[in-house]
């Protein structure tokens, strides 16, 4: 998509000043609002999978790294990756989306384009990408232009609800299998700031049909940053990640989804070269290690899906958001100065994820998982928003993470989201 044409300085001044001193905002709520339902599944599930293509035309801007930064050729394809389950009442949906993050009141639009799904039980859920299109708008033109194009947006609206359709018209009478595996101490993902806070875990979940053993779909999950592609590539793709799903099918396990984990502060990989053959070989080496976790899986019996979710608000105070929100390139809602995100709880039997609204840091998603009582417990990151990182309080006021703070909306952003999630 073409970049948008420079707005007058003294429009966004004006524009601006009125969004930050309390014009065009919200009042906070009374209580925030929340989703709870638990849908028995006595005969078990069924559960359907599907893929569209949603890669832009060359010339927009890409989101993260540097700001004016765009497209010049494509190096894969990006997608959107629908998991469709269903208890035979009700339906619910895992989607994997090629892209840095959307925010929540993109995704509730495009949730809103999906046809017998409650908002509250669709995930979707962005991988991280850094050579994606700018759906959040702070990539732009200098802040004199916003990087989100919102006639890509409406594409990808379109593109999530066909391969939702569609897995949903092909689900079937499903078994799942859980299965995990370890990534290597180091040679593939690091963390960049502190070695020793590292979340290796694989996790498979694999549904076959019931029938025949077909596959019927899986759900990958691991913490990375998607970014074997480096700051100066301006190519469009969608990293390991579509090497990752594309690899699972020619190899015979069928529609992969992909979700990121806990990868904040700073989850990044560990491979040469930096360029598409990196990211070919991560997402090779990643697909073996996905397969030793699919050989070592066990049933997981479903007897209910379980969703719970939460509205969270989080103070915008952080100067770049702020500074974003003056120039009018990150058009997001304010409720009383604070975002509107939200937490959520998704458990199939006993396989159990918490969604949160951007990129936590893994020495919280570790203390999320100790409150909770469940060391098992998967982080769906960049899940139904994109609010920057979520640190511990003492990572928040840390000067070696001045960095990660200046991308979050408030030092407190983590311990709200953790507050949210366990209520402590």
């Amino acid at each position: 998509m073409a970049p948008r044409p420079r707005r007058s300085f003294v429009a966004v001044a004006l524009l601006g000043a009125a969004g930050c001193n309390g014009l065009f905002q919200h009042s906070l709520p009374d209580r925030p609002a929340s989703h709870a339902v638990v849908a028995p599944a006595p005969q078990g599930l069924v559960v359907g999978s599907a893929e569209r293509d949603v890669t832009p035309a060359i010339g927009g801007y890409l989101a993260g790294f540097d700001l004016a930064r765009t497209s010049t050729s494509v190096a894969s394809p990006l997608k959107v990756r629908a998991f469709v389950f269903g208890t035979g009442a009700r339906w619910f949906a895992v989607l994997g989306l090629d892209n840095l993050g959307v925010m929540r009141e993109d995704v509730d639009w495009l949730k809103g384009g999906l046809t017998g799904f409650a908002n509250g039980d669709v995930f979707v859920c962005a991988s991280h990408t850094h050579a994606g299109p700018d759906l959040i708008g702070l990539w732009g033109n200098y802040f004199t232009s916003s990087g989100r194009d919102r006639a890509y947006l409406a594409f990808v609206r379109e593109q999530a609800a066909a391969a939702v359709a569609e897995a949903r018209a092909g689900a079937r009478p499903a078994e799942l299998r859980l299965g995990r595996a370890a990534l290597p101490p180091t040679g593939l993902v690091k963390n960049a700031n502190r070695a020793e806070v590292f979340d290796r875990r694989v996790t498979v979940l694999q549904a076959v049909a019931r029938e025949d053993g077909r596959p019927l779909g899986t759900l990958l999950h691991l913490a990375c940053h998607p970014e074997v592609l480096p700051r100066r590539n301006t190519a469009i793709g969608a990293d390991f990640v579509g090497t990752l799903c594309d690899e699972w099918r020619a190899r015979g396990h069928g529609q992969a989804v992909f979700a990121n984990g806990a990868l904040g502060a700073m989850i990044s990989p560990d491979v040469q070269p930096r360029d598409q053959t990196g990211v070919l070989a991560m997402g090779r080496t990643l697909c073996d290690l996905a397969e030793g976790a699919l050989r070592a899986a066990r049933p997981l019996p479903v007897d209910a899906v379980e969703v719970r979710r939460a509205d969270v608000f989080l103070p915008m105070v952080s100067a770049g958001f702020r500074f974003g929100r003056l120039a009018t390139v990150l058009q997001r809602e304010l409720h009383a100065g604070h975002a509107r995100s939200t937490v959520g709880w998704l458990r199939l039997g006993a396989f159990a994820a918490v969604a949160v609204p951007g990129e936590m840091e893994p020495a919280l998603a570790a203390r999320v998982r100790a409150e909770l009582g469940l060391p098992d417990l998967l982080v769906l990151g960049l899940c139904d928003d994109e609010v920057g990182y979520l640190l511990r309080e003492q990572e928040a006021t840390d000067p070696e993470f001045a960095y990660e703070r200046s991308m979050s909306p408030c030092r407190t952003a983590g311990e709200r989201v953790r507050r949210a999630l366990t209520g402590r």
